[in-house]
């Protein structure tokens, strides 16, 4: 199959949702669980091990993407060679606090080494040229991935792209019920689920804009509506309702676009921002 997904196959696991008690969500925990068992074991027997049929594993490997089961066992002997299973993201009572804060950083590394893994360049290229050409660009995202809309909406604004971010469901109402098949609307949800998210991009759809979807479950809700999905890697571990998300790789995608955009618009991008720098030299900074 694609390029992209040499090397990355436990990285593709965790980006499937995991809905509770379907079949080939058995499959996903029991080789996320035991990877390295996983790849000497023949499919009747990691069926077996898994509670599942021969069918459904199949069905598991080419809902990964590969062709058969022995290409989804070489890929999963890849990701192990490459320690992508390495981090932990589990913390015990007994963790010392530098050891706490040595496995965030080592979290976040990991996440965007997986999810640089899971990027398809070309549709990233895509995107970004999707949004360079838009009339009007809507971000839209709830909680945390509402800050990741603000922030980014800044930076496309910068290359003089109408953009507007959208955190609050009734201002996004006001705003995408005159959107056009000339503006893009992009979803920001690491579940894929938020359902305020998934009501605007549904909204923006009717009235023919383009969809992006930025999540980290390939088979979310948000990956269904969207006619471009950008997938991240995160290995959460809820110590409440909030604390795990995926806001530095979405933020990194973003900004891969932006670079991108930039490229694109070459002396354009050039000018936009030699004109930021000279007024926020003579408004924002202090003299020396």
């Amino acid at each position: 199959m694609g390029e992209h997904l040499k090397g990355n196959c436990l990285s593709r696991i965790r980006s499937m949702a995991r809905v509770e008690g379907a079949i080939t969500d058995r499959v996903s925990r029991f080789v996320l669980a035991h990877p390295g068992d996983a790849v000497g074991l023949t499919i009747s027997k990691l069926a077996t091990k898994a509670g599942a049929s021969v069918a459904t594993v199949s069905r598991f490997c080419t809902g990964l993407g590969y062709e058969n089961y022995r290409a989804f066992q070489i890929d999963l002997a890849a990701s192990l060679a490459a320690n992508e299973a390495a981090v932990s993201d589990v913390f015990g009572p007994g963790d010392k606090p530098a050891t706490i804060v040595e496995r965030v950083f080592e979290m976040n590394r990991q996440s965007l080494l997986d999810t640089e893994a899971l990027l398809e360049r070309e549709k990233v290229n895509a995107v970004a040229k999707l949004l360079m050409r838009a009339r009007r660009l809507f971000l839209i995202g709830i909680g945390d991935s509402g800050l990741i809309a603000k922030s980014a909406a800044l930076r496309f604004g910068s290359l003089a792209i109408a953009t507007h971010a959208i955190t609050d469901p009734y201002e996004g109402v006001l705003l995408l019920s005159s959107a056009t098949s000339r503006d893009v609307a992009v979803g920001i949800s690491h579940t894929g689920r938020t359902a305020v998210t998934t009501n605007l991009l549904q909204l923006a759809q009717r009235k023919r804009a383009r969809t992006i979807g930025i999540t980290n479950y390939a088979d979310s809700t948000l990956a269904a509506l969207s006619e471009f999905t950008l997938l991240t890697s995160f290995r959460e571990r809820r110590v409440n309702a909030a604390v795990s998300s995926s806001a530095i790789a979405q933020m990194c995608l973003l900004d891969a676009i932006y670079f991108l955009i930039a490229y694109y618009q070459g002396a354009k991008a050039q000018d936009l921002a030699s004109e930021i720098e000279r007024v926020a030299e003579d408004s924002l900074r202090a003299k020396a």
